[in-house]
């Protein structure tokens, strides 16, 4: 008797392990469309953003998912560039949706990722692989939303992780989650004062791993910017999921007072800067929380693509 219910504790046991860390049944071997943690730098492939934006316009709608982009201007109204707003926010939604059943952020390290964070985020499960592809549906509708309004996506991150190193001066903001005003009489940079990113200069990169052109290497320039100023014990991925949808918040309001009325859409170059910014961040929020959830969103996005077409 002893030891059928110290059976039955330990089989308890495991399936409690299991189904905490949603890990799969031992009999059903583990899909996954990523194979490389995202803490070794150069293990995986290199994807050009390039390489995933000249796919954009030639996805047709799916399920309220991606429609259909035209990256000239001249062809894009308001009401479709308000549609691609509510898409962004239609896909968030549902990457929140996941994330109510993910672990709750906890353990602070040194660095982020870690090869001590959650099980959830280190071992390959179903309910990973649905988290991984739902921020890669994020990471499409973000270039749909930049095309729609004739923004280049990787131009408009790197022009405000320039400006954010403006904001945030290391020496400053160590260790702190302040908003950037607080250093604001040591910047110069207000909430109305030199926030524009018109004609200014786009972050270059410190080392050739931080390679600009594509999703890896500006996912660790990221990581590096936040690593400078020890901002690792903020970074868990709760934390950052709600940092990302304050910045949806930010790019809806952009376009909530103008209607779905009228013919093309007019943007002077300070409101496309204004877009440009607000798209950026939501982005840069994207690609930290795929770095800090172990995901490989640019070979994610690819075969989504893939698997679309």
């Amino acid at each position: 008797q002893i030891a059928i219910v110290a059976n039955a504790i330990a089989f308890i046991s495991t399936d409690h392990s299991r189904r905490r860390y949603a890990l799969p049944p031992k009999h059903s071997p583990p899909r996954t469309l990523y194979s490389t943690p995202m803490n070794i730098p150069g293990a995986q492939s290199r994807i050009a953003f390039t390489a995933i934006e000249q796919q954009i316009p030639s996805q047709q709608q799916s399920n309220g998912q991606l429609c259909r982009t035209s990256t000239s201007k001249s062809h894009t109204t308001i009401a479709n560039a308000r549609d691609h707003i509510f898409q962004l926010g239609a896909v968030v939604g549902q990457m929140f949706t996941l994330f109510l059943t993910v672990p709750h952020d906890s353990i602070e390290f040194a660095e982020r990722p870690s090869l001590d964070d959650d099980p959830f985020w280190l071992e390959p499960s179903g309910e990973k692989e649905k988290v991984a592809n739902q921020l890669g549906e994020v990471f499409l509708q973000l270039f749909a939303a930049a095309a729609v309004c004739g923004i280049d996506l990787c131009d408009s991150i790197l022009k405000k992780v320039e400006l954010n190193g403006r904001k945030y001066p290391v020496d400053l903001c160590k260790g702190k989650s302040g908003k950037y005003t607080n250093y604001s009489e040591h910047t110069g940079i207000t909430t109305t004062k030199g926030q524009s990113t018109i004609n200014s200069p786009k972050k270059s990169s410190s080392n050739a791993m931080e390679d600009t052109t594509t999703v890896e290497g500006i996912t660790l320039l990221i990581r590096n910017f936040a690593n400078e100023r020890l901002w690792n014990r903020y970074h868990t991925p709760r934390n950052i999921a709600l940092a990302l949808l304050g910045e949806v918040g930010e790019l809806a309001e952009l376009f909530q007072w103008r209607g779905d009325e009228g013919g093309r859409i007019e943007l002077s170059e300070e409101e496309l800067d204004k877009i440009g910014q607000e798209i950026a961040d939501v982005t840069i929020y994207l690609l930290r929380l795929a770095d800090v959830c172990h995901v490989p969103l640019g070979d994610v996005a690819l075969q989504l693509l893939e698997a679309r077409s």
